[in-house]
């Protein structure tokens, strides 16, 4: 059986810091590298943002569910929101530096191997996201020098 944390939290950019802290204690308990446990809250954070604001206007939680295996980290974020018709797909440029908005998916994007938004309209939005574990832990012995 995979080791599988889920958090459901309010549509409130308060409750973020809640996702934070299990994603950490999670990889601590895990032995999940620290660079691969960063690049995976950075991204989740980006996408519980896009979800906080655009997903939940009425209310409804934000589930999100982290997946670990020993090559994959996985996070599934997902909210019961307005949806939309038009669902990104490939890979997003970043805006220009003065833009204000549009940064979210492109930075899941760079963060992730694996990165896919689901969406329908009156049916909330899926974020997918995944990472191939690149770094060791601490727990894990580094391989001997040549």
């Amino acid at each position: 059986m995979r080791p599988t944390l889920h958090v459901h939290i309010p549509p409130d950019a308060r409750h973020a810091r809640t996702v934070r802290d299990a994603l950490l204690a999670f990889g601590s308990l895990h032995a999940v590298a620290e660079l691969d446990l960063e690049a995976l809250i950075f991204a989740v954070g980006e996408a519980l943002a896009n979800a906080i604001e655009h997903g939940c206007p009425q209310g409804g939680e934000i589930d999100v569910t982290v997946e670990l295996d020993s090559h994959l980290i996985s996070a599934r974020i997902a909210d019961r929101g307005r949806g939309f018709r038009d669902t990104p797909s490939g890979y997003m440029p970043l805006p220009d530096g003065l833009s204000e908005r549009g940064r979210g998916l492109p930075i899941m994007q760079r963060c992730m191997d694996l990165c896919k938004v689901e969406s329908m309209p009156g049916g909330g939005t899926i974020v997918t996201l995944g990472r191939f574990r690149r770094g060791m832990s601490a727990n894990q012995e580094q391989p001997a020098l040549s």
